[in-house]
């Protein structure tokens, strides 16, 4: 064991797991890292001429497939009880915002990997991953639709990473104030 606890729902300080199941820590830092990557090609490529982006597109393309892979595993392991950590939580105010932060990033991670597919094949072509096409079921989309979905997909990708940094202070502030071991537990 750390050395620290957590309350359960008596009220009474109970000893915490040592760290999270290797499965879990894996599809953690796998997302993470996945949409750091995801974020800098996309604000990369913008940045480029035009003439110069393909190869960066290319692997934001296949690096998405592979994130859509993971998440939707990390969604089934989550759903399916594969966390190997369950705390009786007391129920606080920080509880509560932790969960609601938890669940956010997935609903956002989950409308922005949609919006990624629905973005490429509203202009009529396929996500190619890995050098494998997947067209789309649809038929391209009118011009004004194509550039929204782009938008979007643009703002909430900056809105993941903002709220992702959020997550990742609140660890240190875990890690460095509380020394509760959760960022040991997370970490390996």
């Amino acid at each position: 064991m750390d050395g620290a606890g957590v309350i359960d729902s008596d009220g009474r300080q109970v000893a915490s797991p040592v760290r999270y199941s290797r499965e879990t820590r894996w599809l953690h830092w796998a997302t993470a890292l996945l949409i750091l990557a995801q974020f800098a090609l996309g604000e990369i490529w913008i940045r480029l001429p035009r003439a110069d982006r393909a190869p960066l597109v290319s692997l934001h393309l296949s690096l998405g497939v592979l994130l859509a892979a993971v998440f939707v595993t990390r969604v089934a392991w989550r759903v399916t009880g594969g966390r190997a950590i369950r705390f009786a939580s007391a129920g606080t105010m920080a509880d509560r915002a932790a969960h609601a932060v938890h669940g956010l990033l997935y609903v956002m991670i989950g409308v922005e990997l949609a919006l990624g597919y629905m973005a490429r094949w509203s202009g009529g072509r396929p996500v190619v991953a890995f050098g494998i096409p997947i067209n789309s079921p649809f038929g391209p989309f009118d011009h004004a639709t194509h550039h929204m979905l782009g938008q979007i997909h643009n703002w909430l990708a900056w809105a993941i990473v903002v709220l992702a940094v959020g997550h990742g202070l609140a660890a240190l502030y875990h890690a460095r104030v509380l020394r509760d071991g959760l960022l040991r537990r997370m970490w390996g």
